[in-house]
């Protein structure tokens, strides 16, 4: 059993070392592996004892064992191991293996109690009886050549970079070979019942008491009874393996199996048919030590396996099974053909062909026997795991693909149970929103899914990889940082506290209300606490943010210009003219400023609402008229100034542009109507002052002698300066500065300013 250990050990070590499992699942499957490896042999020796109850007890308590693990840790997960539920399911099952290990193995301590001495002298037998190991080998591997050879030619992947499997066919070859199992029963139980005693019986009279007619009358009572008894086992067989065929159609139908799955399974169920008989015929010739025998059966099984696994596998997946069949055929027709020769020569050979001088054992072996005696083997694993020693990935993401491989360990495929790939595209190249590889969208035939999401996830009208509400692809609120948005809706607008689609004040994740399938309720206020005309509940507006809207008016319609429910032109805040008791003001325009007769924003005139007018863009026609018919000046079309009440501006000019004083197109200054000045031709008067009286040169309404336009002077305010002289020079006596006369008498001046010479005062 070391010896199995150390084997087994070392298989699986290099085997499951370079793949991508963890490295908890790789040391379970070297433990599970070595356990079952264990497990077999002490099962043989427990057989050999005919403890066949015993055996199935412990089958019994070692899967209830795996189920209950299974159950608990599947329920119950160990979070500080990050593994799959399939790491946890093999592990339940090592449990298993190694409970029927363990009990079996204490069974047969129990029996054998055997001297100590050195545990590997098995092992210079192995000179001798190498034979046996060659047929054990070749015929293993003739079962399982043409599984390989499907491996390279048929529908196969590798899983975690390590196993090697083609479900399809391999699970077709297990149904088949499940149907087997009742010949596999049978010949075991006539084998421990009928063929032994008779077997037991013939080689008594050959090796001790019996003579020549009863050694005949023994060989031929025995081999009367194994070929009556194979022949029954195989109508027995056939029997079971037709029925099966006939129901196969109904049962993979029911549990909707693969198409493919069917054709190979019956192709498979009559190469079992020949496989589990050939095993059976080489089982029998080993009791008669017919080793050549056994070793031709083993590798025409082994070579015609897998040459016509091969060829058939050449033609295409349709073929598949067909080459194990053939081989299986081939096979069973040739033990078939030396099963019955045998008896002829065995007396013979039993007794004249055996070499009792074959030398056992060798200085080689003896060796090796005694240094695996000295534990040798143990720093050799040891030595091994650390050269050969390597750092585990991991072995499946969250979806359960492989990320070397691409399988899903789901399937056994490259597909998932819903039909994607690694990439998460089916079969046809589409993903689950949709997309195709050339990340156009097949089921809105547009760039986006159903819910406005392109490619890269990215939202047609946010720009951002959310929508208005703030969920993304895959129905998470960024915003809220919950499956819920704000107002506690999920995307399917289901509300999380009522579990329906309004919440508990009625709203609908739309923001419609329950009763007035709007979105206001009852009392005129939306979900946020807004009314219709965008006023808060403080009768603040929400735009500008101040207690008036666009218009003018607050929450109550008062407007803030006019202290009324109306504004300037009459509207009120639904745009309903009060004063014209209609939609339009009195001018025809309505809130918008469109006429109702022109349907445009000018009316017939070309004036809009404003006053403007449509060729001039100003509040005046080219005629100069305004909407009122009132010019710039004032006047109205009869000549009446609406400013002055008269027919004179403030000017003095009448609408023709006549001065009232000077009864001419200009006043006592020059200046006529448009302010121009006709005697300088200029914008200013001869002192250089302009109609409103500021100085071109100083800006001011005084010169730079300190005169304004009406000649006074800004220190005195009077007509003459500090020295006593007007703006043009001339004393109070008309004299500009040393022309007065020296005989000059003042005199007295009459009310009119004359003296008595007729002089004026000012000198003129």
């Amino acid at each position: 059993m070391k010896l199995v250990s150390i084997l087994a050990f070392f298989v699986s070590f290099f085997f499951i070392k370079g793949g991508t499992l963890s490295t908890g699942y790789k040391i379970v499957f070297i433990l599970l592996f070595v356990s079952m490896c264990l497990f077999w042999i002490t099962m043989i020796f427990v057989s050999l004892l005919k403890k066949y109850y015993f055996i199935l007890f412990s089958f019994f308590a070692g899967n209830a064992v795996s189920v209950l693990a299974g159950y608990y840790f599947l329920h119950f997960p160990v979070t500080i191991f990050k593994e799959t539920p399939l790491f946890w399911m093999l592990f339940s099952y090592c449990i298993g293996i190694f409970l029927n290990f363990f009990m079996t193995s204490m069974y047969v301590l129990k029996v054998f109690h055997g001297k100590r001495g050195t545990q590997f002298e098995f092992l210079i037998y192995l000179k001798g009886y190498f034979s046996l190991v060659a047929i054990g080998l070749i015929y293993i591997l003739g079962v399982w050549a043409h599984v390989f050879m499907n491996w390279l030619m048929g529908d196969s992947y590798v899983i975690a970079g390590t196993f090697i499997i083609s479900p399809l066919y391999e699970v077709a070859v297990f149904y088949s070979y499940c149907t087997a199992i009742p010949s596999i029963i049978y010949f075991t139980v006539f084998l421990e019942t009928k063929f032994l005693p008779l077997y037991k019986k013939y080689y008594e009279k050959i090796c001790i008491t019996g003579t020549y007619r009863e050694i005949e009358e023994a060989m031929e009572i025995m081999k009367q009874t194994l070929l009556r008894e194979i022949l029954y086992c195989m109508e027995l067989q056939f029997l079971i393996s037709l029925t099966c065929i006939l129901l196969s159609n109904v049962v993979f139908t029911y549990f909707d199996m693969d198409f493919r799955l069917l054709e190979m399974f019956k192709i498979t169920v009559f190469a079992s048919f020949c496989a589990i008989f050939v095993s059976i015929i080489i089982t029998l010739f080993l009791y008669f030590d017919l080793r050549l025998h056994s070793i031709v059966l083993s590798l025409t099984l082994l070579f015609s396996s897998a040459v016509f696994t091969y060829i058939f596998g050449r033609a295409g997946e349709g073929f598949a099974g067909t080459g194990f069949f053939f081989s299986a055929f081939l096979t069973f027709a040739l033990a078939i053909f030396m099963f019955p020769e045998i008896f002829k020569t065995l007396n013979y050979t039993t007794m004249f062909r055996q070499n009792f001088n074959r030398k056992i054992g060798g200085a080689f072996l003896e060796k090796v026997s005694w240094w695996m005696d000295k534990k040798i083997y143990i720093l050799l694993i040891l030595l091994v795991m650390f050269i050969v020693g390597g750092k585990a990935h991991a072995a499946y993401d969250k979806r359960g693909f492989n990320p070397v491989t691409g399988n899903n360990w789901h399937t056994m495929s490259p597909y998932d149970k819903e039909g994607y790939d690694i990439d998460g595209y089916t079969k046809e190249g589409v993903n689950k929103r949709g997309f195709n590889r050339s990340r156009w969208n097949e089921f809105t035939n547009s760039l986006y899914d159903y819910g406005g999401f392109d490619f890269n996830e990215i939202h047609k009208d946010t720009g951002l990889n959310y929508d208005e509400r703030g969920f993304d692809v895959r129905h998470y609120n960024l915003l809220t940082d919950s499956p819920q948005d704000r107002n506690g809706f999920n995307y399917e607008g289901i509300h999380k506290e009522t579990g329906r689609e309004y919440d508990l004040e009625g709203w609908n994740y739309y923001g419609l209300h329950e009763a007035t399938q709007d979105y206001y309720n009852p009392q005129g206020w939306n979900r946020e606490g807004i009314n219709r005309r965008n006023f808060n509940r403080e009768g603040i507006h929400v735009e500008t943010k101040e207690k008036y809207d666009h218009g003018g008016f607050d929450i109550y319609g008062i407007h803030r210009e006019t202290g009324k429910n109306y504004n300037e032109r009459g509207f009120d805040f639904n745009y309903y003219n009060v004063l014209t008791e209609t939609m339009y003001d009195k001018y025809g325009f309505d809130y918008e400023g469109i006429h109702r007769e022109t349907g445009r924003e000018y009316d017939l005139e070309g004036w809009n609402y404003y006053g403007l007018h449509e060729i001039t863009q100003d509040y005046y026609n080219p005629q100069g008229w305004n909407r009122e018919g009132i010019n710039t000046k004032g006047f109205d079309r009869n000549g009446y100034n609406i400013y002055t009440k008269s027919k004179y501006d403030y000017a003095g000019f009448d609408l023709k542009g006549i001065h009232k004083n000077t009864k001419k197109k200009y006043d006592e200054r020059g200046f006529d109507n448009n302010q121009y000045n006709v005697q300088t031709k200029s914008r200013y008067d001869k002192y250089g002052f302009d109609y409103e009286g500021i100085h071109k040169d100083t800006k001011r309404p005084y010169d730079k002698n300190g005169w304004n336009y009406y000649g006074l002077n800004e220190k005195t305010q009077t007509y003459y300066n500090s020295q006593g002289y007007t703006r043009e020079g001339l004393d109070r006596y008309g004299y500009k500065k040393g022309q007065r006369p020296a005989n000059f008498n003042d005199g007295e001046y009459d009310k009119e300013g004359f003296n008595k010479k007729g002089i004026y005062m000012k000198g003129y």
